[in-house]
Formats: C-alpha cells, sequence, structure tokens
C-alpha cells in the first residue's frame, strides 16, 4: 500500500479508529425546522463511513434552545432527540464508521430572531457580527448550562455516539469563555487562563461522570482566532494542556471565529497551514491530535502522519467534495479523486442549481449531498454517444454516461482537455481546479470513453460522428462589443493572456470588464510588474465568486495598487485609454501601454444548425448553452447524464 500511515489503527481513549481519516461536523443545511437530521442528512453522512472516513463527526448539535445558531440546527437538549440521533448512529454504524456528536451553544453569534430572546453572553459584549444587545450570564446561569451540556454528553452517549466532541472552537459560547477578546469576567470564569478554561474543564469533567471515564470525550478549539485580541497558539496549547487535565481523551485542532473568520479557507490559504499549530498542541499534550486545514492531498496527509505533526487528519471541505476519498487512496485510486479547490461555490451557504439542489453539495461533484437520490444506475437502452467539447460539462457527461453502458467518444479541438476550465485554473491560487480536469480524464478511462485530441468538428465532418445522441459542449467565446475605436488587432483579451499566447511585463494596463475573469486576470498581470486599472459598467466588480474569495481578490487588486473604476460605461476606446461615462459624468482615462478586455463571453453554438440537420438527438451543455459560472455546467451536465 502507497500510504500505510494512514490506514493504521489508532486509539482515541478506549475506542479504536481503523484509520487516519476524520470527518469534521460542518453545517449542511439539510437539518428540519424540527431540530432534527433529516434522511438526506443521514444518507449523507453515513456515505462517508462508507466512503472509508474512520470517524464522522455530525454537525453542531444545540445543548439549549438558547444556544442555536441557526434556525434548523440539529438539538440534543431532551430525550425526545435520542431516537432520531439512533437513525444516524446507526447508519453510520451499518456502513463500519464511528460517529462523534458534536455538542454545542452559540452564545453570541446568533439572533433573537433565531432563539426568541437576547442571546447570552460571557460578558456584556455584543456579537461583532450580529451586533445584537446580549445577555450577560450570572455565575448560576453558568453552572446550569454546564449541566446542560454535561446531559447532551449523556443523551449523545445514549444514542449510540462512539464519541462526543466538545465545540470550543470558531467564536462560539465556550470559545467565548476562552477568548481574551470576549471574556471580561472578574469571577471565577474570567481572567487567568485556569479561570477562562473552567467552563470547558466543567463540562469534560461532568460528561466523564455521566457516562463513565471510558466513554471519549473530544475537545475542538481554534489555534488562532484571527480577531483583534483574540488568542493564538500559545493560548491554545495551554488550554489543550487543561482540557487534557480535565480528562479530554484528544484534542481537535482547528482555527478560526465566527467573528474574525477563517474557519472555513478559500484557494488563497495554503494546503496545511494549520500543520505547524497540530504540531506544536501535540508536544504539549498526551492525547491524540486531529489536524484540520486544506488538507487534500493523500500526499501531504501521510506527510502530516509519518512526521509526528498530528495524530488523525480531519478533512472539512474535502469530505464534502470526494466521500470516498479514504477509500479512493486504499485502492490505489488517488487519479479519480476529487480534489477540493477551495471555491466555496456550493459548499458553504451557497444557492443550489434548481429546487432540488438544496443543501450542502460541491461544485465539481454535484453527487455530493445527494446521496440516496441520485444514483449511477445502469442504462436500459445502451446508445452511441459523441461529445463535441472536452471542458468540465463534457467531461462530466462523458464519464457518468459511460459508467452507465453507453458507448462515448469525446471529440476536443485542442491538445489538451479543460476548456475554460484550464483557463480557469491559471490565475493565482486556483491551480487546483486543474486537478479537476485530470480527475474527469481518469474516471472517463476507467469506464472506456475515447477521447479524440486536435480533433475538431466542423460542418464537414459532423456526420463521421454515427452517433444516436449529441451533446454540444464546444464552451463560449469572448464578447467584443461594438465600441467606436475598438480594433481587436490591438486590444488584448483576457483569455489570450491568461492562456500564454499575449505576454504582458512592466506595463500600464487597463482592463476593461470587471466580472471574475477580468479581475483574475488583473491579479494575474501584478505578478509581472504590470500596474492594473479596470473599469466597466457593473455597480460591483468580481460578482459570481463566493463572498469570501471574492474579498480577498479586490483586496489583494488595491494593494497591488489596482483603481477601480465601477459604473463606467466605456464610448470609445483610444490609443492609450477610453473615453466613456461614469454615473452620467464624461470620464478620459489615458496613460496606458496595453488595454485588456474581459466583458465577458457569448455561447458557442456554431454547430448547433448543422447538428440538428443530423436528425440526431442534440443536447447543448455548459457554456454553450449559457455562460454561467462553472457550477451550473456541471450539475446540469450530471442531471442529464443520469437521466440518458
Amino acid at each position: 500500500m502507497k500510504y500505510k500511515a494512514l490506514f493504521e489503527p489508532v486509539n482515541i481513549g478506549s475506542v479504536t479508529l481503523k484509520n487516519r481519516f476524520v470527518m469534521p461536523a460542518m453545517d449542511s443545511s439539510t437539518t428540519t425546522a424540527e431540530h432534527k437530521f433529516s434522511k438526506q442528512s443521514i444518507d449523507y453522512l453515513s456515505a462517508r463511513a462508507e466512503g472509508g472516513f474512520g470517524l464522522v463527526i455530525a454537525e453542531f448539535m444545540a445543548v439549549d434552545p438558547s444556544g442555536f445558531a441557526t434556525p434548523n440546527q440539529v438539538g440534543i437538549y431532551d430525550d425526545s432527540f435520542i431516537p432520531n440521533l439512533r437513525e444516524l448512529t446507526d447508519a453510520i454504524h451499518a456502513k463500519n464508521g464511528k460517529c462523534c456528536a458534536q455538542i454545542h451553544h452559540a452564545g453570541i453569534q446568533t439572533k433573537t430572531s433565531c432563539i426568541g430572546m437576547r442571546p447570552l453572553a460571557v460578558s456584556g459584549i455584543p456579537s461583532t457580527k450580529y451586533k445584537e444587545p446580549v445577555h450577560e450570564m450570572t455565575s448560576r446561569e453558568v453552572y446550569a448550562l454546564i449541566e446542560k451540556f454535561a446531559d447532551a454528553g449523556l443523551r449523545a452517549k445514549k444514542a449510540g455516539f462512539d464519541f462526543v466532541e466538545v465545540h470550543g472552537a470558531h467564536g462560539y459560547l465556550i470559545a467565548q469563555f476562552l477568548s481574551k477578546a470576549t471574556n471580561k469576567r472578574c469571577d471565577e470564569f474570567g481572567g487567568s487562563y485556569e479561570n477562562r478554561a473552567r467552563f470547558a474543564s466543567e463540562v469534560i469533567k461532568k460528561i466523564k461522570v455521566r457516562c463513565g471515564s471510558d466513554f471519549p470525550v473530544l475537545f475542538r478549539i481554534s489555534a488562532d482566532e484571527f480577531m483583534n485580541g483574540g488568542n493564538k497558539i500559545e493560548d491554545a496549547v495551554v488550554y489543550a494542556k487543561l482540557a487534557e487535565k480535565a480528562g479530554a481523551d484528544a484534542i481537535h485542532i482547528s482555527t478560526g471565529s465566527a467573528a474574525g473568520g477563517n474557519i472555513v479557507t478559500t484557494y488563497y490559504t495554503d494546503p496545511g497551514f494549520n500543520v505547524e499549530n497540530a504540531a506544536k498542541v501535540k508536544k504539549a499534550v498526551h492525547v491524540p491530535v486531529i489536524c484540520v486545514g486544506r488538507i487534500n492531498d493523500p500526499a501531504l496527509a501521510e506527510e502530516i502522519i509519518e512526521s509526528g505533526q498530528a495524530d488523525l487528519i480531519s478533512l472539512g471541505r474535502q469530505s464534502i467534495c470526494d466521500s470516498e476519498f479514504p477509500n479512493k487512496i486504499y485502492e490505489g485510486r488517488e487519479e479519480e479523486i476529487f480534489h477540493c479547490t477551495g471555491c466555496m461555490q456550493r459548499c458553504y451557504y451557497s444557492p443550489g442549481c434548481d429546487e432540488l439542489d438544496q443543501g450542502i453539495s460541491c461544485m465539481i461533484n454535484p453527487f455530493s449531498g445527494k446521496e440516496g437520490r441520485w444514483t449511477i444506475k445502469e442504462a436500459e437502452e445502451k446508445k452511441k454517444i459523441a461529445v463535441v467539447g472536452g471542458g468540465a460539462a463534457g467531461l462530466e457527461a462523458a464519464w457518468i454516461l459511460a459508467k452507465r453502458g453507453h458507448e462515448i467518444r469525446v471529440y476536443e479541438k485542442g491538445e489538451m482537455l479543460g476548456g475554460q476550465y484550464r483557463v480557469a485554473c491559471v490565475a493565482p491560487k486556483k491551480q487546483d481546479m486543474g486537478k479537476t480536469v485530470q480527475t474527469y480524464e481518469a474516471l472517463c478511462r476507467r469506464y472506456g470513453v475515447k477521447i479524440y485530441l486536435n480533433t475538431e468538428i466542423t460542418e464537414e465532418n459532423i456526420e463521421e460522428l454515427h452517433a444516436d445522441v449529441i451533446l454540444l459542449t464546444t464552451g463560449a467565446v469572448p464578447v467584443i462589443p461594438a465600441i467606436f475605436g475598438l480594433d481587436t488587432e490591438k486590444v488584448r483579451l483576457a483569455n489570450d493572456v491568461l492562456s500564454g499566447k499575449t505576454v504582458i511585463t512592466d506595463k500600464k494596463v487597463l482592463m476593461i470588464g470587471g466580472g471574475i475573469v477580468g479581475c483574475e486576470c488583473a491579479e494575474f498581470l501584478h505578478q509581472y510588474n504590470n500596474t492594473v486599472d479596470i473599469a466597466d459598467m457593473i455597480p460591483e466588480f468580481a460578482e459570481g465568486l463566493n463572498k469570501y474569495p471574492r474579498a480577498i481578490l479586490l483586496s489583494s487588486l488595491r494593494e497591488h495598487g489596482s483603481a477601480f473604476y465601477t459604473e463606467t460605461k466605456v464610448t470609445e476606446v483610444l490609443e492609450d485609454g477610453i473615453k466613456g461615462k461614469r454615473r452620467e459624468e464624461d470620464i478620459c482615462l489615458r496613460g496606458y501601454d496595453e488595454i485588456v478586455l474581459a466583458v465577458g463571453s457569448k455561447p458557442d453554438r456554431s454547430l448547433e444548425e448543422s447538428l440538428r440537420k443530423t436528425g440526431k438527438e442534440v443536447h447543448i451543455l455548459g457554456d454553450a448553452g449559457e455562460v454561467r459560472d462553472a457550477k451550473y455546467a456541471i450539475f446540469e451536465a450530471a442531471k442529464l447524464a443520469l437521466s440518458l
């Protein structure tokens, strides 16, 4: 076996895990208004156990109605929840996995409209996120809440969970006790490290008393809160030692705060960024340490375990992206792994692609979150299907159709697969998107798809396709607007810059277009000592990106000196700039060495009419159908492939 260390058993307290893979607790947006796990939730979580994860930590469960962070958060504050929780534990155990209940209280990280009362606070300090009045708890109320955590731990055991995890991270209630930024108490729960840790320590101790010393308790903590006055790794090490002293059987090292960010990280954060923090905690404690932080590659995971920097690997967004990550590694199918790209397009409170695509999912793997609903079944009637275009949509449809038994041929005019998706991965920090194309190609090979590169389908050779069904996935072409003075021989195209056809260095550049392509191309150009200003009619730049990578991208552009000309309509292109109107006022921008065009794309349907004339069944997918972000193209390709 290639990655032996990842599959060595490990003990957490009295329980043995079969491997080092952990799925951490994450809000799936699949739970019910009655605060229970839905069938979708159970299918989704148990699929990770089936995919080989040794430990599945179910998403956070409120120990009291005052602690809901979201309106549909699962409850564990009453015995009436136990039967529903038992459904989940039974499902995970049936898939040969171990399961853990994460018990939680939001504290000030909630809204009055969510819980029907003022949020409970460690101190009288409101949340910087919600900015609402809060109720500072008395000492008596604090002790009463400790009992509710202990009661929740006992319910977890009764429901069949193998572990309970005390949620002391991410700026929620226990983290608010631990944090210097939010704990301003002057009683036994504030001041010193031991006092600030008293709440967490008492919770751990009481769970051990209620459930027995052999019932394992995990403690999750943020190594760095990334907030003004918040805790750093040095603080986390102290708290980890105090948690161990109280009886914690493992320490789960995360980062961030609901107020400070970095709970879920984008592609701008390097894979394994939290490993050093986990290693510092591991040196200080004698119980297993679980490390999380953009770990999306088996080689990185193996190095972390082999080097002794952590004992277990917690795969957050990666477990959403590919439920079979451990099994694929174990079976030597690494080429078939869907690698999380950090895009956040479908996993982080993002809308679905249609009314049936609700709850958590993944841009590059739309099967995620639809376990039990989307299944790849053998086709009743096997067909010959031609896919014209080797981009993400075409490849996604191709491997699914081939797995169903159809005979599939993919025709790509270029010398490499990927289409627009390949261009997208050129922007800084987005290189993992290239792995997606490799995964689709590997799946195509596994299921017998025949791929023809350097093969352009034209009106002249359409008849040679010999197909029953044709999928047109030829992508899009850049829009060239009718602007006075626009000379396509002099103005550069953003896609040509990103693909290396055009090289611009040490220049002052004007980017016409502030969408995702224009802004990412500007960021790319900054690497080559260019200064880039951006002008567009739209009021907000880089819309369509998730808000977190978008904020980082725009901040990076500003830091590199980019000027933003929003709501600017270009009416004339000059030799060294443009004329136009900005909010009805005339504007003239001059002194530029290069002008780059990125005003969008339009579907490339040049073959549609000819394909229709063949009388064959024709479907149009991806940007060839409508230019949108990749999550729609991949989702619609998968959905169609399941129906043909």
